[in-house]
């Protein structure tokens, strides 16, 4: 595994499921390059303590998991903002949550 790589993979991923930056400080490219070098980082000091890759992937696959429980409560209290402006239970139900 390498930062390229998993940059690789995720730019693959975001041609199917596009990450709308706005007016944030930091684009694409350089996000993307950021959080390959960590992933990549935290993949190389396990190893170092001795962690078999069966270990890794299973640590790397929590982090990924918690990362997207992370981006739900983000998305969700986002809409609560919305809800103010339109009928939050009805956008969930028209987009299968409720």
């Amino acid at each position: 595994m390498t930062p390229e790589s998993v940059e690789s993979l995720i730019a693959e991923i975001e041609a199917e499921d596009h990450i709308d930056f706005g007016e944030l400080a930091i684009g694409e490219q350089e996000a993307r390059s950021l959080m390959a070098r960590h992933f990549c980082d935290i993949d190389h000091r396990l190893a170092e303590h001795g962690m078999g890759a069966e270990e890794r992937l299973e640590v790397m696959a929590a982090i990924a998991a918690h990362t997207m429980v992370e981006n739900l409560v983000l998305h969700l209290g986002r809409l609560r903002g919305v809800a103010a402006r339109q009928d939050f239970r009805t956008w969930m139900r028209r987009h299968g949550m409720g």
